[in-house]
């Protein structure tokens, strides 16, 4: 062989060896991502169902406080400026709020009327808290911002709170909270798996480049198979999912399937318009909390409603 096909044969190796670190980074991403998101949701099962019901509010708390900052800091990144801390008291005392009327079965009539209470003063000290920044020229922009916050990862997540209450003074909530989660994640997994061996049309490149119609629609169905699971093994003889029947099962699935593609494209399409790639970098394969619960902030509204409205 001469110098030159050796000097040629070079960068062929390094060439095909970034190539196969290359196809290998969306997978070891994924194992990342699939490992942390067991375990993340797997401590939150365990606190609903294991530790006392303050073991799920310290959680809530935690989660969500940290996922409506990492949006504001997604934004700051945009330029867009907000009362972060501000952010943060809201979506604490909403939940606490829900927390201490729906737990109390005698005054859980009044949470409804404290979600209001909560979203006026909180809309009130907003203006309040711009009246002092004489140097922010761009006080709508700062309310918006932070208003949106509150609504969209304090409010949502809330619902969550709301589910795991639904059936006091019994705790069968908890298991329509096993119920959201495995739904949802199923669809992120279903998602993945289908999306890689399958996925040949792009369903929306401009939000999310590898997300396709194929692994979508995988998603959905892996959702209806997590329902039905759930209601199979919960339902026939424990009766913990309170009227869930099987055809209730596979309508919850497909409706959570679609919720979660929707959420986890509405924070893309946030990440996208601030040019950032995560939340935040505090867990490993998912990036922040918000990157965790960005899908649930769609169904888990999703689910309470039909639980009032359409179960019996």
């Amino acid at each position: 062989m001469s110098n030159g096909d050796v000097a040629a044969s070079v960068p062929d190796a390094k060439s095909e060896q970034a190539a196969g670190t290359a196809a290998s980074t969306p997978r070891t991403g994924f194992r990342w991502r699939l490992v942390s998101s067991l375990v993340l949701w797997g401590i939150m099962l365990a606190v609903v169902f294991w530790l006392p019901p303050t073991g799920l509010y310290v959680f809530m708390n935690i989660v969500v406080a940290l996922a409506v900052w990492e949006f504001y800091k997604i934004c700051e990144a945009k330029g867009l400026p907000s009362f972060k801390i501000w952010g943060v008291i809201g979506t604490v005392s909403l939940i606490s709020g829900s927390w201490f009327f729906f737990g109390s079965h005698r005054f859980e009539k009044l949470s409804y009327d404290f979600d209001i209470v909560i979203l006026i003063v909180f809309a009130v000290g907003v203006f309040i808290r711009q009246f002092p920044q004489k140097l922010n020229p761009r006080g709508i922009e700062t309310m918006a911002v932070t208003l949106f916050g509150l609504i969209y990862v304090g409010w949502l997540a809330n619902f969550i709170t709301r589910i795991n209450f639904a059936y006091r003074p019994t705790e069968d909530g908890r298991y329509f909270v096993m119920l959201l989660v495995v739904a949802t994640k199923f669809t992120d997994i279903g998602a993945y798996l289908v999306g890689t061996t399958l996925g040949r049309h792009k369903m929306m490149p401009r939000l999310s480049p590898k997300k396709t119609w194929e692994g979508t629609i995988g998603g959905i169905v892996l959702a209806v198979f997590g329902s039905l699971l759930c209601c199979l093994w919960l339902t026939p003889e424990t009766m913990k999912l309170r009227g869930v029947t099987p055809t209730h099962a596979v309508i919850i699935g497909l409706l959570l399937g679609v919720a979660a593609v929707i959420g986890d494209l509405a924070e893309s399409l946030i990440k996208r318009e601030a040019g950032v790639k995560d939340s935040s970098n505090v867990l490993p394969g998912h990036g922040g909390c918000l990157d965790m619960i960005d899908s649930l902030l769609f169904t888990a509204p999703l689910l309470y409603v039909y639980m009032r409205l359409v179960l019996p």
